[in-house]
């Protein structure tokens, strides 16, 4: 608990700090409002008893003083209520959330090693974490309200009881101590169901997908496998119910005990009361005010401890994976100068294993690339082609070996510096929810929405899409000029209304108000994004899988006619696609076991040749 207040409150602080100290101000000025109403009360009670012992006439006034000081009182409290909720719920936890602790862990996902993102128990931390950020503010604000309201207003009533018996205020301490202890024991147990339910949470939400998301349910229905998944997910979410239940059963009777003090507490101090009334200690209006405050200070009581129960118990665990994710290991390059590919790239007896993974992905490989080469990876699946080229590319870092390119060790380079002349086109690419110009120069966008060019575009929203300001620049005509080189070299027709009614302002999303495009179509534009981005080397792994045998000849031709003069390396099962390489290498188990041009490779009669043979029959 204390670690995760030592991380976070200062990171609040830093980040707004006019609105903490805006709530904790209120915190303290409620707190007291609350607080003041027994002496208040104390003083209209006594003047109401003086009235009718010593009958109308001399102590009228100060009942209606005291009657004024009481409804001033109730004011002043409803409206420091009404603003400390206000500040609380609309301004410190919106803020915080979105402000403070997602802008924090999205710039730490960005500094994390891209192999991190490999290991499940990472996985499982980061969807924790993301759970943590918007409730990590409810735990600050239940501690700020804990410290603040609620302590100022048990340090005014505690000073109140002790001015008149202090017996009193040591039997309402006494009553704190099994309720705190309780909660400790409860925080740990919600701790624990957060620490075991996340990877089954994962698993439901993917079974969960698999009934209900458009894309996944189309397959399940058509493979009539919808029961098969149903089942999964009905019994996923039974585990999960039954291990909140386990927790459940252990609270109800934490909770049941906790009862039983506050109710021996009520007794005593009721008891109390009537000894210290009846032995003088405290006056008729004393006993009225604190028998009408008990009810209040139990409410509080129970109210702060439920607070507790709920956010603390409920969110500390998730707060705790907030703290994990910004803390772990980033082993961050400190070299910002960019590689000079005139070098050419080498690689060194590179080895890389997955998280937990039963074998090696890459085993020894050395090899050297030389500048304006163009080198095709082939091997059957699993042979470590694509790891080899994320290695070779500086996303993975070897676990031994190294990989220089153009002279720079990517294990010491920053990756802006790694990535500043890297283009990339891969079978996994991403269907931005923008228009069709944009998914093709959205590399240009940099922070602040400065371009690499030169031109800055303003962001507008129009569905989910970033559009182009109604001010048009100097070059924007160039740009848009440049986005239709690529996309008709990527065999996008522009000019085809009925695909693209609004051209390069076209919305790719249904969803928005836009269209909805084929597979094929989508890796084309892929393919255009990637010619566009100014690289000196360029990366193709599998990126016309959707699309057929001829336009796929063509893309190829055509870009091998774009990457002259620059490295590339493209990986891809079919093997004629691989004759635009210069060197064509063929890994299996992690290893490199053929490497040369297409007709020195068929003419060793090696893995190659089985392969092409193969792949011929199917022709």
């Amino acid at each position: 608990m204390m670690k995760v207040l030592r991380v976070t409150l200062p990171m609040v602080w830093k980040t707004m700090p006019f609105t903490c100290l805006a709530y904790l101000l209120l915190a303290l000025a409620h707190g007291a409002s609350w607080g003041i109403v027994a002496p208040v009360n104390q003083i209209l009670y006594d003047a109401l008893a003086d009235l009718a012992f010593a009958g109308a006439g001399a102590t009228l006034r100060y009942v209606y003083l005291g009657a004024a000081g009481v409804a001033l009182v109730m004011v002043i409290q409803q409206v420091l209520n009404g603003v400390h909720n206000y500040i609380g719920s609309n301004l410190y936890n919106r803020k915080a959330d979105g402000a403070v602790f997602k802008p924090a862990l999205h710039k730490k996902f960005g500094r994390l090693p891209a192999q991190a993102f490999e290991d499940k128990e990472v996985l499982d931390n980061i969807e924790k974490a993301g759970e943590g950020c918007w409730q990590t503010p409810y735990l600050l604000m239940t501690f700020n309200d804990f410290i603040f309201f609620y302590g100022t207003y048990y340090v005014v009533m505690g000073i109140y009881l002790w001015s008149m018996r202090p017996l009193l205020l040591v039997a309402l301490a006494l009553i704190f101590v099994p309720v705190a202890l309780s909660q400790i024991v409860e925080a740990k147990l919600w701790d624990k169901l957060e620490k075991e339910s996340a990877p089954i949470r994962r698993r439901f939400e993917h079974y969960e997908g698999a009934l209900i998301s458009r894309e996944k349910s189309k397959e399940t229905r058509l493979f009539g496998v919808f029961h098969f998944f149903r089942r999964l997910y009905m019994d996923t979410l039974a585990l999960l119910q039954q291990k909140e239940w386990s927790v459940q059963r252990k609270i109800a009777a934490i909770t049941l005990g906790l009862n039983i003090v506050k109710a021996a507490g009520w007794v005593g101090i009721m008891a109390l009361l009537f000894t210290s009334l009846t032995g003088g200690y405290i006056t008729v209006g004393a006993f009225a005010a604190v028998y009408a405050s008990i009810g209040m200070l139990f409410g509080a009581l129970e109210e702060a401890f439920t607070r507790i129960k709920r956010d603390v118990s409920g969110i500390l665990g998730k707060a705790r994976n907030v703290i994990y994710v910004l803390e772990m290991d980033e082993n961050l390059p400190m070299s910002t100068h960019a590689p000079d590919f005139a070098k050419g790239i080498i690689a060194e007896n590179l080895t890389f294993s997955y998280p937990k993974a039963d074998k090696v992905a890459v085993d020894g490989v050395s090899l050297h690339i030389k500048q304006g080469e163009t080198i095709a990876l082939v091997g059957e699946n699993g042979s470590g082609k694509t790891t080899l080229v994320k290695l070779l590319m500086g996303l993975y870092k070897p676990e031994t070996g190294s990989v220089s390119i153009g002279g720079c060790d990517t294990a010491d380079t920053q990756e802006s510096a790694l990535f500043s002349q890297t283009s990339a086109i891969f079978q996994g690419y991403i269907q931005y929810v923008f228009t069709l110009a944009e998914n093709v120069y959205i590399s240009d966008y940099a922070a602040g929405g400065e371009m690499t060019h030169g031109t800055k575009f303003t962001r507008s929203e129009k569905g989910m899409a970033l559009q182009l300001s109604d001010t048009r620049y100097a070059n924007e005509d160039a740009v848009n000029r440049t986005v239709i080189e690529k996309l008709t070299a990527a065999g996008v027709d522009v000019t085809d209304t009925a695909t693209f009614p609004q051209g390069l302002e076209t919305v790719l999303s249904r969803d928005f108000g836009g269209v909805e495009l084929s597979g094929g179509q989508w890796q084309r534009i892929a393919m255009a994004r990637g010619m566009y981005r100014k690289h000196n080397f360029v990366v193709l792994d599998e990126p016309t899988a959707a699309i057929d045998p001829l336009e796929e000849t063509r893309i190829y031709k055509q870009f091998s006619e774009y990457s002259h003069d620059k490295t590339a390396i493209l990986v891809t099962h079919r093997l004629g696609s691989a004759r635009i390489a210069d060197r064509i290498l063929v890994m299996e188990n992690g290893k490199i076991i053929e490497s040369g041009t297409h007709d020195a490779l068929y003419a060793a009669k090696g893995k190659y040749t089985e392969m092409w043979d193969t792949q011929a029959e199917r022709y």
